[in-house]
Formats: structure tokens, sequence, C-alpha cells
């Protein structure tokens, strides 16, 4: 078999991912992409970024005897990732950084370190499949739903799958540490990374948006669908569509209301009854297809989220029935059972129950 270049995070997930392509008869190289620095002590040193992240991936390279090195992209995530999302907030949008670390820097990057190694190959920890229909390659779902992660890689094309290889495709979290505790690899429990990790040094996306971005953090007022101001918002940094939670309440009122639309340049928030947020349709902002757009399919709105009925018209995904609110910035990305179809990014839209 020949060589693999394989993305070692530092993690479990990374470390089986080697372990069964060398079980395999594969030559793997291990790589670590040095994305950011965490804080000490912090929710995510150690976890999936950091030095000890980076000590964890030596040592799993070590112990499976494999060549290990480190790739320093702490500026190109600065620049594609982190300061995007801060960006994407403060226009009042709801980015998923997930989706842009994968297709903006991390998968590029493994792409390019493979070719100017001269290695054919490139593996990662990721929780899909792939599958070959038509004589093309397209993304699929895990076996394992509940760790599913083609949401967020929704982007790879069919030369990009070509060339990657998902060997935990078919398993389940727990096989996956059974192996690795079989085998006595060092981070077999080690727990799985978090949502948002440049985030969390922070204090959360709302602090790290209020910090670099002060005006998003200055509280304002909270209106109704009629314009009568009914309470008060910390700030925009802090609010998303959908929301009830973390807002200043001045009467009550017959329902319960939700953020419904967010003004950053007045730092207004209107709320408004559940019914009123509901997802009718949305444009899609740079969508991909893989093969020609389908004109009916299943889309999923959020991470790991449930399906829903929809229809393409070539402008638009109009929802079948009455979706979970929807923001933009978050990506909606279509399916034909496991297979992905192909997505883009929310920009306008419709809603009502």
């Amino acid at each position: 078999m020949p060589r693999i270049l394989v993305a070692l995070s530092g993690g479990v997930d990374s470390a089986v991912a080697a372990l069964t392509l060398k079980t395999l008869g594969w030559e793997p190289i291990g790589i670590h992409l040095r994305l950011f620095d965490a804080e000490p002590d912090s929710a995510t040193e150690g976890v999936c970024c950091g030095d000890q992240a980076a000590f964890d991936a030596r040592w799993v390279a070590h112990w499976l005897g494999i060549p290990f090195y480190v790739r320093d992209l702490r500026e190109t995530f600065g620049r594609e990732v982190a300061a995007m999302t801060v960006d994407a907030y403060a226009r009042a949008e709801t980015p998923n950084p997930c989706i842009a670390c994968n297709h903006r820097v991390r998968i590029p990057a493994l792409l390019r370190l493979a070719d100017s190694l001269g290695i054919p190959a490139v593996a990662t920890g990721h929780y899909v499949r792939k599958v070959r229909v038509g004589g093309r390659w397209y993304l699929a779902e895990a076996r394992d739903q509940r760790r599913d992660q083609s949401y967020a890689l929704y982007r790879l094309t069919d030369a990009d799958l070509a060339r990657l290889e998902f060997p935990l495709g078919a398993l389940d979290k727990e096989t996956v540490r059974e192996r690795a505790r079989a085998a006595g690899l060092p981070v077999a429990d080690k727990p799985a990374s978090v949502d948002l990790c440049f985030a969390k040094s922070a204090g959360g996306i709302g602090r790290l948006v209020a910090a670099q971005r002060p005006e998003t953090g200055q509280p304002g007022p909270l209106v109704d669908e009629h314009g009568r101001v009914v309470g008060r918002h910390p700030g925009v940094a802090y609010v998303t569509i959908g929301q009830r939670s973390g807002l200043q309440w001045d009467k009550t009122t017959p329902e319960r209301r939700y953020v419904a639309a967010i003004d950053p340049a007045t730092r207004t928030v209107t709320v408004a009854p559940r019914t009123r947020l509901l997802t009718r349709s949305a444009t899609l902002r740079d969508p991909i297809w893989h093969g020609a757009p389908p004109a009916r399919a299943q889309a999923r709105i959020r991470y790991q989220g449930p399906r829903f009925e929809v229809a393409w018209d070539g402008e638009r995904v109009h929802f079948l029935e009455p979706a979970p609110p929807l923001a933009p910035g978050q990506a909606v990305v279509l399916y034909d059972g496991p297979r992905v179809l192909g997505g883009g990014t929310a920009a306008e839209v419709a809603r009502g129950g």
C-alpha cells in the first residue's frame, strides 16, 4: 500500500484512524496542524489545540512508530476562520467556523502538503464516508449518525474525495475508544474536541466578538413586531436568531418571544412569537453542487440536526413544511439519503408559520 498523510490532532479519533491504516498495510505519515494557541488551563488546551495537543499527537506517532511533522497554520487560521467568524457575528450572522476551518484551512493544507511530499493520499479522523455513484465520488454520512460530520464537510469535491480516506466512517465512537484501549494508545480516554474551540479561551464567542468589536457589546432595545420596546439585550455579539435566554424583559407578553431580527447599525433586536420565526425559504450564498442541482432533496440546517424536505428552484431552497429558525450565515446542506448533494450559506431567509 502507498504512503498516506494522516492528520493527527492529538485526539483519539485521529489516532485510531492512523492505527487502522497501518493495520491495513498503509504507510502513515503523521502531520499535526497547529491552528491556534489555547490559553493554559483553558477548556480547549490539550483537547484540540495548543502545546499539549501537539505533544499528544507526537506521542501517538511515536507509539505507532510512524514519522511525524508539525505545520504552523496559526496565521492562516486567524485570518480565514477566527477573523471571518468575528466579522460575521458583527454583521448579525451565525456562521459555522468548523466548515470554514475544514474547507479554507485544514483540507487544502493537507492536500498541498501531500503534493509537496509526493504522497498520493490523505486521511483524517472525521466520521464520514465516501461513495462512488455514476463515476464520481460523493461524500456520505457516517454509519454512526450521532457522530456524523458530513454537514461540516459538504463542500468536498469529487477531486478532493478521490484523494481522501476516512477510516472511521463505518465505526461508532465507543468502538473507536475500545480499539484505542486494546492497542494501548495513550489518548484512548481523552475528551472529544469542542465546537468554537478558539472562542472557548476567550470565555465564549460573544465575549470574543465584543472584545474585538466593542460596538457589538453595547446593550440595546428589544422591540416587538410592532416596534414597541419590551426589554433590553446585552449586545448584538451575544444574540442570535431564535434565542430567548440572556435577554432582559420589561413586561410580560401573551406569547413567549424569541429573537427574530438583529440590526447591528442601531443595536435594535426584534422579537416575535416562534411561529413568526419558522423558515419558509432561503437564498444560498456561494452554493456548490456535486453533480446536477437537485429539484427535491432533504436539507440539514444544523450540525447533526434533523432533515427537512425541500425543493430547489435554482435560486431558493423552499422548505415544504416550516422548519426551525434559520439564521443568515448558517449552512444549508442538501442530501439524497446518506449522500451529500451540495449546499451553501443562508443569505436572505423568508419566515412565517
